[in-house]
């Protein structure tokens, strides 16, 4: 896949976060299609525990459909999840709030 780089950034970074400075404690599940739609994998983020793995949950708070080469795009920065919204390349469903903090946390990572 080639937004696994991606994800295991993310895994890096919430390994080495502080627990007590966190601002996201929610559990997100992203479905990550191929570029006809088709589910390759699901890949859930806990933020409660500070944690991503492969699989599913019931216990999250959203749930992202976003193919995988859209998902590299958000990551390397060369596009943002309000603009695949806006153009219905992704799908968020759950929590507004949850929804509105994480985006909120790829939004400060596009202006790095």
């Amino acid at each position: 896949m080639k937004s696994e780089p991606i994800i295991e950034k993310i895994r890096n970074k919430l390994k080495d976060s502080n627990p007590d400075r966190r601002t996201v404690l929610s559990v997100f599940q992203f479905n990550i299609t191929d570029t006809d739609g088709k589910l390759i994998k699901s890949v859930v983020f806990d933020f409660k525990d500070l944690n991503i793995y492969e699989g599913t949950t019931d216990a999250a708070d959203a749930e992202v459909i976003i193919s995988d080469e859209d998902f590299y795009l958000v990551g390397t920065k060369e596009t943002t999840f309000d603009v695949l919204l806006a153009e219905n390349r992704a799908v968020v469903k759950g929590d507004a709030k949850a929804i509105d903090k994480i985006l909120g946390k790829f939004r400060s990572g596009a202006d790095k």
